[in-house]
């Protein structure tokens, strides 16, 4: 029986684009979606009987164990995306202050929260937000230091021998088309979901984003192994692989101009 899929969510990464072409290859009651607390908490008595119809299990949270993987005490097969962590940074910030819906809309706008203090505040609400989250999420350890030693290489580890598969915002065509492969998805066609409008990107100063690369150099370094191990993975395929990415461009690209005259 293959494991689980687990889609460790890391927001703007371009997975809620991504969790479209997701549930175009799952159907609905295969899918397990854990975005809040209440809802990992609502799943936590599935027996392992329950969890067998599902396939798929993704949301913004960290595994049970890393070591095998697991979720719900069952071994999972983990991947998610990773992105150049200031650019990644800016646009949580910008996102989270421009979407009501968000638990963080009224904290940020209320109190005027700047760049800079989203980056630097150790008050409880952003204490995880702005200091190597990346890092966190990917080894599981809670270390808040600028540059987190032990958590980066525990990451790296995680990254190397427990995670299936990783990918790079900054290139989805190419991670898309070798996400594909690791889970059997038959259907990659897909429109940007969740993108950030351009009015709405904040002007970041020099000064505060070397102060976000400060906090932020445990991501950096992850991000790199990360990008090493991706040209490794691609590097392996030869050139066949990057005519399929040609091919998956050209096809979306007619996808997404019927879809937008169909939404017109």
């Amino acid at each position: 029986m293959q494991p689980i899929a687990f889609f460790l969510h890391i927001p703007r990464t371009a997975g809620t684009t991504l969790n479209t072409v997701l549930r175009n290859n799952f159907s609905e009651n295969e899918i397990l979606s854990i975005y809040h607390k209440k809802d990992y908490a609502s799943h936590a008595a599935h027996s392992a009987e329950e969890l067998q119809t599902i396939r798929l299990i993704q949301g913004h949270l960290l595994l049970e164990s890393y070591d095998p993987p697991r979720m719900y005490g069952q071994r999972v097969s983990v991947f998610t995306f990773l992105r150049e962590p200031i650019e990644r940074l800016i646009s949580e910030y910008a996102f989270l202050r421009s979407w009501p819906a968000n638990h963080l809309y009224a904290y940020l706008n209320d109190k005027e929260v700047s760049f800079r203090e989203y980056v630097e505040s150790r008050e409880k609400e952003l204490l995880y937000r702005g200091k190597n989250f990346m890092t966190r999420c990917i080894s599981g350890m809670d270390d808040q230091r600028d540059y987190p030693a032990k958590a980066l290489a525990r990451a790296k580890m995680h990254l190397e021998k427990s995670f299936g598969f990783v990918g790079i915002q900054e290139r989805f065509m190419e991670s898309l088309v070798l996400l594909g492969d690791f889970l059997g998805l038959n259907n990659l066609l897909h429109e940007k979901r969740n993108a950030l409008k351009k009015e709405a990107r904040p002007v970041i100063s020099e000064d505060d984003r070397a102060l976000a690369a400060h906090y932020n150099q445990g991501d950096a370094e992850l991000y790199r192994f990360a990008c090493q191990l991706f040209d490794q993975r691609v590097e392996a395929l030869g050139p066949a692989f990057a005519e399929r990415v040609r091919k998956l461009e050209f096809i979306n690209a007619k996808f997404q101009k019927i879809s937008g005259l169909l939404m017109n």
